[in-house]
């Protein structure tokens, strides 16, 4: 697995503890995880495809299994362990946003006829 975080190098090759979450199935917040990855190549089509890695995630959004919390014991494969509302905003990429000038310019009906 690859982070798609357009500036994290990370993958499950070189980190095989970290884990790496993918794209939440409801669609507006994937498309949230996707604006902040800042990655023109994801491909919306094949969410299940894309993950982003644990440290772009803050610690308040992880959910730990009760099986790790009452056993010690690693949790199920299956289990996601992030919260619902849980959005990658730690080591992302600086936007580079264009700031828009406006300039209002005089024309023939506010100029003053000499």
């Amino acid at each position: 697995a690859y982070c798609i975080v357009k500036s994290c190098k990370n993958n499950s090759r070189n980190n095989e503890e970290l884990k790496f979450y993918t794209l939440p199935k409801n669609s507006l917040k994937a498309k949230e995880w996707i604006e902040a990855a800042d990655n023109s190549m994801v491909n919306m089509e094949k969410p299940k495809s894309h993950r982003i890695c644990a440290i772009h995630f803050e610690p308040k959004y992880f959910v730990r299994h009760p099986h790790e919390v009452l056993y010690g014991l690693p949790p199920p494969k299956t289990y996601r362990g992030l919260t619902e509302n849980a959005v990658p905003t730690l080591h992302l990429p600086e936007r580079s946003e264009t700031l828009e000038m406006v300039v209002d310019l005089p024309n023939e009906a506010t100029c003053a006829k000499r």
